[in-house]
């Protein structure tokens, strides 16, 4: 079972799209937590113990975001092969729900590092005024922080990213198709960058767990290096779903489907 099996229609829910994500989360580690022998969250970062769980969790996204850039370098080649578009479906749909499962494991690293949507609201407030965002969708307003961030990286470098659609705008049928619909040579050069800038900034958060299982000694996390780095790691996945082309309702669909997915493996012990 996977996202095309879920047939049900998702109506994006405006300002509480985030909140309802982050709860969603926590319905599905409540049983992971016994699944897997999981510790309760939030963790102490400070015990090794926590520190492994942690770097587990870093692991995990790094991985699913590879896999699904994996299947953009497979649209690519059967692109320069002129391989008719539909063959290329089935990796459009790899490729989001890939990045689908990469956003599940951020979030649980953000919810066992004890990062919630208030810690999301008061990390925006270091790139706009708190006027520009105070009463508005949150999930919104991350995509509108990091469309800024591209097309201000774009215009620095002097890049342009022409694409060829993968499938066209009628022919769109689910929101789970809509990320990595845009193929050309510049636009993967760029999608590379944005997946190295997630995984160096969740790695320096990383980086600041130092109580390796075989040290002796004990050593203090640096909570303000490690936050401040989960918070580039944040903007930087949301600059890799815009330049993707997902939207803020595309984003919310391929997480919920497959938190229906994830339920139904649970249940049928999958």
């Amino acid at each position: 079972m996977d996202i095309r099996d879920i047939k049900e229609k998702v109506e994006y829910p405006g300002v509480s799209a985030l909140a309802d994500i982050f709860a969603l989360q926590k319905v599905l580690l409540s049983q992971y937590i016994d699944i897997e022998s999981l510790p309760p969250y939030p963790m102490d970062l400070n015990t090794k113990e926590s520190q492994v769980w942690a770097k587990d969790f870093t692991g995990r996204i790094i991985e699913e975001l590879g896999e699904g850039y994996e299947s953009y370098e497979i649209m690519m080649s059967m692109f320069h092969q002129g391989i008719d578009e539909a063959e290329m479906i089935p990796h459009l749909q790899n490729f989001n729900e890939e990045t689908s499962d990469a956003i599940h494991f951020w979030l649980e690293l953000m919810i066992y590092s004890g990062y919630e949507v208030n810690h999301m609201l008061n990390w925006m407030l270091e790139y706009v005024d708190r006027e520009a965002v105070i009463g508005l969708d949150p999930l919104h307003s991350w995509f509108q922080i990091a469309a800024a961030h591209v097309e201000q990286d774009l215009a620095q470098a002097g890049r342009k990213v022409p694409c060829r659609w993968v499938i066209y705008d009628h022919q769109l049928e689910d929101e789970f198709l809509r990320g990595g619909r845009q193929l050309g040579s510049n636009r993967r050069d760029v999608m590379k960058q944005y997946l190295w800038d997630i995984t160096y900034h969740i790695q320096i958060a990383r980086n600041t767990l130092k109580n390796k299982p075989w040290k002796q000694t004990e050593m203090m996390t640096d909570f303000k290096q490690y936050e401040d780095s989960m918070r580039k790691a944040t903007l930087a996945l949301f600059k890799f779903f815009y330049f993707a082309g997902f939207t803020k309702e595309s984003i919310y669909v391929i997480y919920f489907k497959k938190n229906l997915v994830n339920q139904f493996r649970i249940k049928s012990k999958y």
